[in-house]
């Protein structure tokens, strides 16, 4: 039974998906035309987008007049994710994440609002932690709207004004009932035998969520224009009332092939984590993963399947299979 509401979840999306299957739009064809072949789905896709800029330029205008050769720009995800195993059974959360730059307040200052907790997410298809195909909603329903409120209701401030210089943002807003500070800093360089170093740190607290802290350190090697070795490690901190401490390792192959709309990408590997106890690291979870994402029908519209093998020690389950499936519109 979650087995067919996990098939008729990602079936529900990407059926409103299938009417898309048209000829590309192409090359060259700006915001405001109206390509050949365009759909009823282009053209709902090229109304939000059209409306998102106006949006953008009105917020922009709020801090001064701005400049027709820099406008505002925004940018907007919208995906919904389906996850399957067989202890939590089927999951269903619709996401949003956006961004709004100002040009007006010389690039310092952007808007940004939707789910933060994407903002973790890995951009090269590795994985960070085993959460994404072990978490449930909380409640015994595939579709908990309460929870998918909390989740998008982030809103805030983001100052980049040091960002070239030294990697650095700094978030001000509220989630839900929230209001937080988050500042995030990152470097990246080479080491030798090409081989590409990256550090980041986060940090962010919350009145309600308190304290939460995040380290990752990446290495990463690339063997030819399609194929790249990456081994990312990351350490956990957080402390709402009692204080947590976990590690993990994800070590991935990744394989870009072009494909009709774009890029298709192929990563697979092995993930390892647990936490850290009186100073000692414990083996909680481990096993092999593969991803798979790429454009479908149009340059916009992507999928993204990914299967997992974990167990869990502190939730005394064994190996089994997890399905992490995703549908996602870029604005």
């Amino acid at each position: 039974m979650q087995l067919r509401w996990f098939i008729g979840g990602c079936g529900l999306v990407v059926s409103a998906a299938v009417s898309a299957n048209q000829p590309a739009v192409q090359d060259g064809t700006t915001a405001g035309e109206s390509p050949i072949g365009q759909n009823w789905l282009d053209g709902k896709h090229q109304q939000l987008g059209n409306w998102l800029q106006r949006q953008a330029g009105t917020i922009d205008n709020w801090f001064g007049k701005s400049d027709p050769s820099q406008p505002a720009k925004a940018s907007l995800r919208v995906m919904v994710d389906t996850t399957w195993n067989e202890y939590d059974g089927t999951t269903i959360k619709p996401r949003v994440r956006g961004r709004v730059k100002l040009p007006t307040l010389e690039q310092r200052l952007s808007v940004v609002f939707g789910d933060d907790n994407l903002d973790y997410e890995p951009k090269d298809g590795g994985v960070l932690t085993d959460e994404r195909v072990a978490t449930p909603t909380g409640t015994d329903s595939v579709y908990s709207s309460r929870q998918t409120r909390e989740n998008n209701a982030s809103l805030a401030l983001r100052w980049s004004k040091f960002r070239q210089d030294t990697g650095l943002d700094v978030d001000l807003g509220v989630r839900s009932d929230d209001v937080f500070v988050r500042a995030t800093v990152d470097k990246a360089w080479q080491l030798p035998h090409k081989i590409d170093a990256r550090f980041e740190q986060m940090y962010r607290y919350g009145t309600k969520s308190e304290h939460t802290a995040l380290s990752t350190l990446q290495f990463a090697k690339a063997y030819s224009q399609k194929s790249t070795l990456t081994n990312r490690l990351h350490l956990r901190y957080t402390n709402q009332d009692s204080e947590n401490l976990d590690w993990g390792n994800s070590s991935f192959m990744r394989w870009q092939q072009p494909v009709k709309q774009g890029i298709g990408e192929l990563n697979y590997g092995l993930y390892v984590g647990g936490d850290i106890v009186d100073k000692k690291a414990r083996l909680n979870t481990y096993g092999p993963y593969v991803s798979y994402r790429q454009p479908v029908w149009r340059e916009w519209l992507f999928v993204q399947t990914d299967v997992s093998y974990y167990n869990n020690k502190l939730n005394n389950r064994g190996h089994h299979t997890a399905v992490f499936g995703r549908v996602e519109m870029v604005f």
